[in-house]
C-alpha cells in the first residue's frame, strides 16, 4: 500500500472531513465564556480533535463486522487495513488527546474523564441500543463544557455562563436527531424519518437567541440576531430537502451545519472567532468532497 493510500485510510477511518465543526464547538465555549486568543485555546483544539478522531477510528473497529454486510467499502472490511491496525491506533489517539488536554490546559479533568467515557460508550452501544443518540449529542455537549471550564477554572468555581450550558443542551438533540436520521442511510432509500427527529434538527435556530442574552440590546444586535436566524433556517431547510432525495448528502450538509450554528452564536462574543467558525463551514463542505462525511 501505498504512503498516499494509507494516509487517505486513516483520513476516512477519522472522517476528518467533520473535524472543523469540532474546532467551532471548542470556540463557542471558549469565547462565550470569556477566553481569548492564547495558546491553551490551540492545545484544546488539539486534544479534543485528536479525541474525536480517536472515537471515529474506534467506530470502525467496533462495527467491523456490521460493516462487513453493510459498509463492505469501510476501511477495514475492503481490506485497506486490518481490524487490529485500527484498535492501537484509535487507543493511542484517544491517549494522546487526553494527554494533551491534561497536560496542557486546565480543562476539568471530570468532563475530559466524562467525554472519553461517553465516545467509547456510543462506539460500543449504537448498534445495540437505540438511546445510543443521546449519548452521541452528550459527546458534542461535552466539547463545548471542556473549552468553557478551561476559562472558567481560573476563577473561583466553574462559572460557564449559562448561554453555553443551553447550546450545548441544545446540540444533545440536534446531534441525536442528525443520527436518527445517520441511521436509516444504509437501511433506507428516501430520508423519512418522523417527527421527532424534524424537530430536533430545528433547534438550532435558537442558538443566536440564546448567545445573545446578557448583550446590550442594539441595532447591531438585533440585525445580528435576525441574520442568525434566517441563515440557520436557510441551511436547515436545503438540509432537510437533501435527506428526503439522497440521505448521505443531507446526513453531510447536517454535519457541516454544526459549524454554521456555531458562528451564528459567536459574534456576541468575539467577531474573529465568528469568521473563522465561518470558514470552518465552508472547509468542512470543501474536505466532504474528498473524504466521505460518513
Amino acid at each position: 500500500m501505498s504512503a498516499l493510500s494509507s494516509l487517505r485510510t486513516f483520513l476516512v477511518l477519522g472522517r476528518v472531513s467533520n473535524l472543523p465543526t469540532v474546532w467551532t464547538n471548542v470556540a463557542v465555549g471558549w469565547f462565550l465564556t470569556g477566553g481569548g486568543w492564547t495558546a491553551e485555546f490551540a492545545w484544546i483544539l488539539t486534544g479534543v480533535s485528536l479525541i474525536y478522531i480517536a472515537g471515529m477510528t474506534l467506530n470502525d473497529a467496533f462495527d467491523a463486522e456490521w460493516d462487513r454486510v453493510h459498509a463492505p467499502e469501510r476501511p477495514i472490511p475492503s481490506a485497506s487495513i486490518t481490524k487490529e491496525t485500527v484498535w492501537v491506533t484509535g487507543l493511542l489517539q484517544m491517549g494522546l488527546g487526553v494527554m494533551v488536554l491534561l497536560r496542557f490546559s486546565t480543562a476539568w479533568p471530570s468532563l475530559v474523564a466524562a467525554l472519553v467515557v461517553a465516545v467509547v460508550l456510543y462506539d460500543w452501544l449504537h448498534k445495540r441500543w437505540a438511546g445510543s443518540v443521546i449519548v452521541m449529542g452528550v459527546c458534542r455537549a461535552l466539547v463545548y463544557g471542556i473549552a468553557g471550564s478551561a476559562v472558567a477554572s481560573q476563577t473561583d468555581g466553574l462559572e460557564i455562563p449559562h448561554a453555553v450550558f443551553v447550546i450545548a443542551a441544545f446540540s444533545v438533540f440536534y446531534i441525536a436527531g442528525l443520527t436518527l436520521a445517520a441511521r436509516s442511510e444504509r437501511l433506507s432509500k428516501h430520508g423519512d424519518f418522523g417527527l421527532v427527529p424534524r424537530l430536533m434538527l430545528i433547534l438550532p435556530t435558537l442558538f443566536p437567541l440564546i448567545a445573545a442574552r446578557g448583550i446590550t440590546p442594539s441595532l447591531m444586535r438585533t440585525a445580528l440576531i435576525i441574520t442568525g436566524i434566517v441563515v440557520i433556517m436557510a441551511w436547515i431547510s436545503m438540509m432537510r430537502r437533501s435527506l428526503a432525495e439522497r440521505i448521505p448528502k443531507g446526513i453531510a450538509q447536517a454535519l457541516a451545519g454544526i459549524a454554521l450554528y456555531d458562528a451564528a452564536a459567536l459574534p456576541f462574543a468575539d467577531m474573529n472567532a465568528a469568521l473563522a467558525a465561518l470558514a470552518c463551514f465552508i472547509l468542512t463542505l470543501g474536505l466532504q468532497r474528498v473524504i466521505p462525511a460518513t
